[in-house]
């Protein structure tokens, strides 16, 4: 897959260590929620990105400092610099239907799910969000998920909303609120929890997963789930939460 050229429209900082990045491509491409690009720096790296937002020749992702990709990203990229784009990659939320969804992120794992809550607005669908944080100087993109769904936040170490983990939100909710499906992107552990409490329920559930990825192609298997032998890149980065079921210790 050729590289397109993106031109770096805007940054805004949301918090101490996540950026937004607002790019304008050369072409216009059209990927589905939940897909990724592999964005490169020439000299520096590359690195997967969840779209967080795309419309028309326009993408946004949400980029954290966690390396050196990313940290250059960080400190040294500015508006109207050049990077290149691979994509769109993998699979995204397939089973994107009508009817109620609950959405559920742990910190910048909210990326895909600000795309995918777009989607389903526009679908007429009803959406709850759950957003999880670490500490109150870390929340982040609340307004803007406010601005088109209904939101709620848990802060594990602060003031700001439910006191606690997402998961510990999730589980209040999903007790007294049903769902037709529950999407989710976070840490591993977040998801397979999520996924066997849904699973016990009876509720459909596709999450998102996070690994080292470095074709994106699925050819140097890097980014597989063991012994699933699941391969983030290419059968996901989103998977069905039955595919995932067999690594599931019982409850």
């Amino acid at each position: 897959m050729n590289y397109r050229i993106g031109k770096i429209e805007g940054i805004r900082t949301l918090t101490k260590s996540i950026k937004e990045y607002e790019i304008v491509l050369d072409e216009i491409i059209e990927p589905e929620p939940g897909q990724f690009a592999m964005l490169w720096i020439p000299g520096v790296g590359e690195i997967p990105l969840s779209f967080a937002d795309a419309e028309t020749e326009r993408i946004k992702f949400i980029v954290a400092r966690v390396g050196k990709v990313t940290g250059h990203m960080h400190d040294k990229l500015r508006a109207g610099d050049r990077v290149f784009i691979r994509g769109p990659l993998g699979r995204g939320f397939a089973r994107i239907r009508s009817g109620r969804a609950l959405l559920v992120a742990g910190g910048y794992g909210l990326a895909p799910l600000y795309f995918l809550s777009r989607k389903l607005r526009s679908m007429e669908c009803g959406v709850k969000v759950l957003l999880g944080f670490k500490s109150d100087d870390e929340v982040f993109y609340v307004r803007e998920f406010e601005e088109l769904v209904e939101t709620e936040i848990s802060v594990e170490h602060g003031s700001s909303g439910h006191r606690g983990t997402v998961l510990d939100l999730f589980k209040d909710v999903i007790r007294v609120e049903r769902f037709d499906m529950v999407y989710a992107c976070g840490r591993e552990e977040l998801n397979l929890a999520l996924i066997r409490e849904c699973l016990r329920m009876g509720v459909p559930v596709e999450a998102s997963f996070e690994r080292i990825m470095r074709c994106g192609a699925g050819i140097c298997g890097s980014c597989s789930i063991e012994p699933l032998g699941i391969r983030v890149c290419r059968d996901g980065p989103v998977i069905d939460g039955s595919m995932i079921a067999p690594m599931l210790e019982a409850p």
